[in-house]
């Protein structure tokens, strides 16, 4: 979950809370949004310096343990564990919600579920362990490159999955390619994708069977789609190139064709985006990981030794992680491998046998562009590369180099079928790829002076009169879809041909009471037929384009869930804006003794143990002073001896169990009332 759809959701009295605390209220008046003010670091680290100690750890503390995963109150408290006091972190709790940082949803039986939007996990990451340093490094001979596919981990060589060398966006190309040359795209009852169906479309992907498996991720209908085309239709839907439509799928070009015209970085960049979306929010491991390897540079070589370092470095002092080496192991199978089957990444190997990455793509920028932050314009490089990118052979093959744009690729794709992907793609334009063409609008003079203009020499002559004479071939007849007005009787006929307003919309009678009238001019006539006094009706449904969908057009990017279960869960319920008040925590306070609270007294036996059970109940500290020193001590329990009475709790991550008789004079602490100058 992000922050723009938590303040989507927030009551106004909660949004103005937030907007008018100290931190925040000039940034409101400059006209700064609240998602801006949450996820941006300039501002976070201005809140940063207005929070309390307490509000710290517990941030912190919510970093290590949780991430940007939902969690209950009592997990946090349990996850505290020796190093604050359950009032401390209920204090810090109510202090981050209120400054907007922590939102709160509540179940429908009544149960708080917390949770920290991801778009700020990476700033706060910075700003709470900023002394985490990445090793990288620029001798790119003292290291092997890894190839594509391998599952090489830390000491260990096995087989390489097959995969494509151009990444994911050729194959989503493919993918699309085959759905757009499909006559129609139907749905079971089930709501799948006919088996035979899913084989055409899939015949030219390269993907690991255990891909998702390996990621932790899950989908629905695992009896139908493999791996492969689950991932396919799901980036489709995400992106918005596929969408439902009653009983069948339908897809949206102009969504397509939008991403078609960027660079083909930014292409792959865009895939990344919804594919990390998929693994959000990850075990908090992993978020700690992925936004390490995020602040790597585009080209910049980094030890994958290093990322496991850093996050050991945020997570391992709350118990979060076991081992180096079964970190390593999971990071690569579920995060790192992916990256690279889907080149997004690369790796390589060092003498020593340690795996180094570096970015293909720059995946910060993606989320710099959501921001407001504009990448390159599209067109501009890809226009550039498509004069001059392929080769055209005497035996009607077309040979596309490693640069060629998929825009120009799709233009190809149109009268040219597919026999090879690889760097080079190999297409090879056959009669029936010329009539498919023909049938979406193109003649072979089109045709031809396409592939003139990115050819790199002249095309064979074989090859334009052959086209020319497959076009003069397809130019002698045709289908035509027209409408069949059929009247009751030939008197209403004759009726119709009379009137000059519908005359000229009825193109050729049939018989003696129907006639054929072409489909754009449908709505005029049945205009002029209400006019005089007739109520046409179709013995049909009317069918929209099962090929076009205009819900999206000129935009992509995820639009929809498809097939994968959402791991965001906490979206499902309803936002809780109620703030408990801090005296809250602390009920029947004003029972209590002031001077309890006060100042340091050599108590009674007897006041000591109520003052201790207090503490315990309210889940607060107490303040020891012992042989001159102050000690702050979170007690856990009161134990009755025949010898006397035992005080056991914790102090500075250490277990004590102290008698009555170990220390002078004492205080109780509440956090939020009286700790401001421990």
């Amino acid at each position: 979950m992000r922050y723009e759809h938590v303040v989507s959701r927030m009551p106004e009295a909660l949004k103005q809370l937030i907007s008018s605390q100290t931190w925040c209220a000039s940034y409101i008046k400059e006209g700064v949004s609240l998602p801006d003010l949450l996820t941006d670091r300039k501002y976070l680290l201005r809140l940063l310096s207005h929070l309390s100690v307490d509000e710290k750890n517990t941030l912190r503390l919510i970093l290590c343990a949780f991430g940007c995963e939902s969690f209950t109150n009592a997990a946090l408290e349990k996850q505290a564990g020796l190093r604050m006091a359950g009032a401390q972190v209920a204090i810090g709790l109510v202090g981050l919600r209120r400054a907007g940082v922590i939102a709160a949803f509540r179940k429908a039986w009544g149960e708080q579920l917390f949770v920290l939007p991801e778009d700020a996990f990476e700033a706060w990451q910075g700003l709470l362990f900023p002394s985490v340093k990445l090793k990288t490094t620029v001798d790119e001979n003292a290291l092997e490159l890894i190839p594509a596919g391998s599952t090489q981990t830390i000491g260990s060589q096995e087989e390489e999955a097959t995969v494509h060398p151009r990444g994911l966006a050729q194959q989503l190309f493919h993918f699309m390619v085959a759905c757009s040359q499909q006559s129609s795209l139907p749905l079971t009852n089930k709501g799948t994708l006919h088996k035979k169906q899913i084989l055409k479309l899939t015949q030219h992907l390269t993907l690991p069977n255990d891909l998702l498996r390996a990621a932790g991720i899950t989908y629905a209908f695992r009896d139908i789609y493999d791996d492969g085309a689950a991932l396919m239709l799901e980036m489709a839907i995400r992106m918005g190139f596929i969408s439902g439509q009653g009983d069948q799928l339908v897809m949206c070009k102009d969504a397509f064709l939008t991403w078609l015209d960027d660079r083909y970085e930014s292409q792959q960049k865009a895939l990344y985006g919804v594919w990390r979306q998929l693994q959000l929010p990850a075990p908090v491991w992993l978020q700690h990981g992925l936004a390490w390897m995020e602040r790597a540079e585009t080209g910049q070589w980094v030890e994958l030794d290093a990322i496991v370092g850093a996050i050991m470095d945020c997570c391992s002092e709350y118990d979060q992680l076991k081992e180096a080496d079964s970190l390593s192991r999971a990071l690569f199978s579920c995060w790192i491998a992916p990256l690279s089957i889907f080149r997004f990444i690369e790796l390589a190997a060092d003498k020593e046998g340690g795996v180094w990455f570096r970015w293909l793509i720059s995946p910060r920028e993606e989320w710099e562009s959501e921001a407001g932050i504009s990448d390159d314009p599209p067109n501009v490089t890809e226009k550039q590369s498509t004069s001059s990118s392929l080769y055209v052979q005497p035996d009607f093959e077309i040979l596309l180099l490693p640069d060629v744009s998929l825009r120009t690729e799709w233009e190809i794709a149109a009268f040219a079928d597919l026999k090879q992907t690889d760097h080079v793609r190999t297409y090879r334009m056959t009669k029936e790829g010329f009539y498919r063409a023909w049938e979406m609008g193109q003649s072979s003079e089109e045709i031809i002076s396409m592939l003139q203009e990115n050819a790199y020499y002249d095309i064979p002559e074989p090859i334009t009169i052959t086209l020319r004479q497959w076009g003069e071939q397809t130019g002698k007849m045709h289908f035509e879809e027209v409408t069949l007005l059929r009247c009751r009787s030939s008197d209403i006929a004759d009726a119709l041909l009379r009137n000059e307003k519908c005359q000229p919309f009825l193109r050729e009678r049939i018989g003696s009471a129907d006639f054929v009238v072409p489909k754009t001019q449908l709505p005029q006539l049945t205009k002029c037929l209400e006019s005089m006094g007739y109520n046409p009706k179709s013995s049909r449904k009317d069918e929209s384009d099962p090929g076009v969908n205009t819900a999206a057009k000129g935009s992509y990017g995820n639009q929809t869930t498809g097939l994968f279960y959402s791991r965001d869960s906490i979206q499902l319920y309803e936002m809780d804006a109620e703030l408990p008040e801090r005296d809250g925590l602390y009920p029947d306070m004003r029972d209590i003794p002031s001077s309890w609270l006060q100042d340091f007294r050599s108590y009674h036996g007897s006041t000591r143990k109520e003052m201790i059970r207090k503490a315990i109940e309210w889940k607060s500290c107490l303040q020891l002073r012992k042989e001159g020193q102050n000690r702050f001590i979170i007690p856990r329990s009161l134990r009755e001896e025949r010898t006397g009475w035992i005080l056991e709790g914790l102090e500075e991550l250490q277990e004590i169990a102290w008698s009555g008789e170990d220390w002078e004079e004492m205080k109780l602490i509440l956090p939020g009332i009286n700790d401001k100058d421990i």
